[in-house]
């Protein structure tokens, strides 16, 4: 067969789909190692081949036109059978071969992934392991664009949903645990010797760092602080680790998901304060595409997240700390707004 003369590249193919994952030419050609005005060329120049309009372009990004989507379908299965006639094409060199890549939202890529694969270092060997981090929009655009092999996503699934699969998009998701929500103070804080439970109008009346209005954090702390009228004296921060250096530093006090703040408990910097009703928890979940299923490395590695979890310490004297993976039956919690196109970071 002679290939007709507007058959697309497939390098022209996959910046599209890195268009579609990113929300933007710019930053698909930058991840293409390309100056934007020649990613723009090459998306034009396959337009006017095709004789399709792909993109639609606006000031705050682009997206895809119903061609375009349709067009991305099929080249999410032409780059899957590349890549795996590349692999077949280094049989030779199995060594080349052994790669993971793993996506996860950004607080799980800094602060629970480190662990779940330093434990499973025996399994991996020479395995090379490549992460990325963002929305959870962003993560379902790498899976279904084929950029990796897993993604590790936090407030994805309603409670209750654990383990199902997802009709839409060919994605399959398991539960792996319940990352906690604490309060949380600085060392100097009269709160951190405290011994009785903390009531929520006491919180409320506190003088507060919070994480900006939008954040998936800050709808969870708001849906708490909800019966006290909400909060009296704040500050807004962009980031956890703004609102940790604060709190250390400071009398002030926050909620923050206890995955965020291990180190810190550890080395005596902040402390938990004991609250008198059970905290709410955002579900983690392993993602991946049901058409491709999981690599092998990549099996391994949704089995270890989902034994280890994520440790956390029991506030009160002589308790030690316990696990929240998989192997424990997960808590009932509030039914929260949970944005699916937002990561709680």
């Amino acid at each position: 067969m002679v290939l007709p003369s507007k058959m697309p590249q497939l390098a022209d193919l996959d910046l599209l789909l890195s268009v579609e994952s990113h929300g933007s030419v710019g930053k698909a050609a930058q991840a293409h190692s390309l100056s934007q005005p020649a990613a723009s060329i090459r998306i034009s120049a396959m337009e006017r081949r095709l004789g399709l309009r792909l993109l639609e372009r606006s000031p705050v990004g682009s997206k895809l036109t119903e061609d375009g989507e349709i067009l991305a379908k099929y080249a999410r299965n032409v780059m899957q059978a590349a890549r795996e006639l590349l692999e077949f094409g280094s049989g030779a060199r199995p060594s080349e071969a052994k790669r993971l890549r793993v996506a996860g939202s950004p607080a799980i890529s800094e602060h629970l992934l480190p662990e779940w694969l330093n434990r499973s270092r025996f399994s991996f060997g020479e395995v090379r392991v490549e992460v990325q981090t963002g929305s959870v929009d962003a993560l379902r655009q790498l899976i279904l664009a084929s950029h990796v092999d897993l993604a590790f996503i936090d407030g994805w699934c309603q409670a209750g949903d654990h383990g199902q699969q997802l009709d839409r998009d060919d994605l399959v998701t398991r539960y792996i645990c319940d990352d906690e929500l604490a309060v949380v103070v600085g060392s100097s804080h009269p709160w951190a010797a405290r011994t009785t439970p903390l009531t929520v109008p006491e919180l409320a009346a506190a003088p507060l760092v919070l994480r900006e209005r939008g954040s998936g954090l800050r709808e969870f702390t708001d849906e708490l602080l909800g019966a006290a009228r909400g909060p009296q004296s704040y500050v807004e921060l962009p980031s956890s680790a703004a609102i940790k250096q604060a709190v250390a530093t400071s009398r002030r006090v926050t909620v923050l998901n206890v995955s965020t703040v291990r180190a810190e408990l550890a080395e005596g910097r902040l402390h938990l304060v004991a609250v008198d009703q059970e905290m709410p928890a955002k579900p983690i979940y392993a993602v991946w595409s049901e058409r491709r299923g999981l690599p092998e490395y990549a099996g391994d590695l949704v089995e270890v997240a989902a034994s280890k979890g994520s440790p956390v310490p029991v506030i009160g004297a002589g308790q030690k700390s316990r696990n929240t993976g998989s192997r424990s039956r997960p808590r009932p919690r509030p039914s929260l707004p949970i944005d699916v196109h937002e990561a709680i970071a």
